[in-house]
């Protein structure tokens, strides 16, 4: 694939079907070993009982000694580097390796045969049987595994990492497909940057595809950014990572073709084909998110329950208080600076969604009655639960501003779009901080932005629950309007 210096970009949209990682594959393998040492052994051990000692023997012993073996065999294959990416779709350059890791687990489960003192209960015309099929059976099982393995990455079905690919045009030019591959990633648009006017840095058109590139990893729901960048250009890769901050996505950057030389030579078992330096890392682990989206999950679902007698009542007065929707609508910047629709309970006589929208004050003539005790009690807020169970926010986080005061902010204070690295929240540090309401200085909303990123970098599980203990007490002081 051609990448011109003034790079443009080739997007990937996401496949539909089965899709499966390429860091699944190590586990396929190995349970495809396991599977086909098991049966190694009872075939093995059958036979021999059959054919040479006129007897056989029961299936669990059998079950047992394979399952014993497999275990030592997978251990010293992952230690031997043969669950690697490249290992398993190329397997049969490795077949020598696989059988010499073999032969040393079937040593070993002779040696643990003789520690136990049962190794008399065992054959040794049964286990060189074993043996026999398992160094048989073992490798042809690989280039099995390696068949499917390379149909699956052609259909799609095995992928690794969609990421925006960033880099030199000459490095890019150097990565095709198997390139990719071996780092475990696919990339869904490749965006070259060139040297700016002097020398190392970045130029204005460059600044540009960064932040065209960050658009596009967003529309493309990319998982990284990967840098194929010379590692001597220090100040452009200083640039590239200051750029990329407005991104909640980590930053990966890889080894440059010089690198990757001096490695080749030094031997491949010396280097890890998927290495890579993370320059920036995700707020969040996948484990925190997935530990974040189960709490929000259930406890927004028995709130939305619990409180449904409480929604209907407040829907019946805001439908015979004033005319209009019982539900205002409108427009926030969530996660990654996607736009989402908010849920509120309408208490106000304008629905305002525009590009200049007025602030809430105190004893604003645009509330209504009864949403002067909604806002005050903040039940208005209440309907956001649908947000948190449609995954567009959570129960805690930074509040998601409306889209004009998001278009005012970020240019006046510099770290403002790194709120929108976690989903926002229902409530927040800043809320319960007292930060809330009207900010008619630009050091309100500073302080509350300094509030909010310091949730992001201290977040627990344990902070979110505080969090929301101290958001019901602070409901009980009705200071809000």
């Amino acid at each position: 694939m051609h990448i011109a210096r003034q790079s443009t970009y080739v997007e990937r949209p996401a496949s539909s079907g089965v899709r499966l990682s390429y860091q699944a594959l190590p586990a396929i393998a190995a349970a495809f070993d396991v599977a086909t040492i098991v049966l190694a052994s009872v075939l093995g051990q059958r036979c021999y009982q059959l054919f040479a000692a006129n007897s056989s023997g029961p299936l669990d012993e059998l079950f047992g000694i394979g399952l014993v073996s497999a275990a030592l065999f997978v251990l010293l294959a992952r230690m031997a580097g043969l669950y690697r990416l490249p290992v398993l779709l190329a397997p049969l350059q490795y077949q020598a390796r696989i059988v010499a890791a073999l032969a040393v687990s079937q040593l070993a489960l002779i040696c643990i045969l003789f520690l136990l003192k049962v190794g008399a209960e065992y054959s040794r015309g049964a286990i060189i049987a074993f043996t026999a099929f398992a160094v048989s059976l073992t490798p042809l099982g690989r280039l099995v595994v390696a068949a499917c393995a390379r149909y699956g990455v052609r259909r799609g079905v095995f992928t690794g990492r969609r990421v925006v690919a960033l880099g030199d045009p000459a490095e890019l030019e150097r990565l095709g497909e198997p390139d990719f591959q071996r780092f475990g990633i696919e990339h869904i648009a490749r965006i070259a940057i060139g040297a700016g006017p002097n020398g190392d840095g970045l130029s204005e058109a460059d600044r540009a595809r960064i932040a065209h590139a960050v658009d596009i990893a967003r529309q493309l729901r990319a998982a990284e950014f990967a840098l194929f960048i010379s590692w001597s250009r220090d100040r452009a890769l200083s640039e590239v990572c200051g750029l990329l901050r407005n991104s909640p996505l980590p930053v990966r950057l890889y080894p440059d073709h010089k690198i990757r030389d001096v490695f080749r030579h030094q031997g491949e078992r010396r280097f890890d084909q998927r290495f890579s330096v993370t320059v920036q890392r995700a707020p969040l682990s996948g484990t925190e998110r997935g530990l974040k989206r189960a709490t929000d999950l259930v406890v927004a679902t028995a709130a939305l329950v619990a409180l449904a007698p409480l929604l209907a009542a407040v829907s019946l007065a805001i439908r015979f208080d004033s005319p209009g929707p019982v539900i205002f609508r409108q427009r926030r910047c969530g996660f990654d600076n996607r736009e989402f629709v908010i849920f509120k309970f309408r208490t106000m006589t304008v629905l305002e969604d525009g590009d200049s929208i007025v602030q809430a004050r105190p004893d604003d003539q645009r509330v209504t009655r009864i949403g002067r005790f909604l806002r005050r009690s903040s039940i208005d807020e209440l309907p956001q639960l649908l947000n948190v169970i449609r995954g567009d926010m959570s129960l805690v986080g930074p509040r998601p501003h409306a889209i004009a005061h998001d278009d005012a902010f970020k240019t006046r204070i510099s770290n403002y779009a790194l709120r929108h690295h976690v989903k926002p929240g229902l409530t927040g540090a800043a809320q319960v901080s007292g930060l809330r309401g009207e900010t008619q200085r630009l050091s309100q909303m500073e302080q509350r932005v300094e509030r909010d990123l310091w949730y992001i970098n201290n977040w627990s599980l344990t902070l979110d629950v505080k969090l929301m203990v101290l958001t019901c007490g602070a409901l009980l002081r009705f200071d809000a309007y």
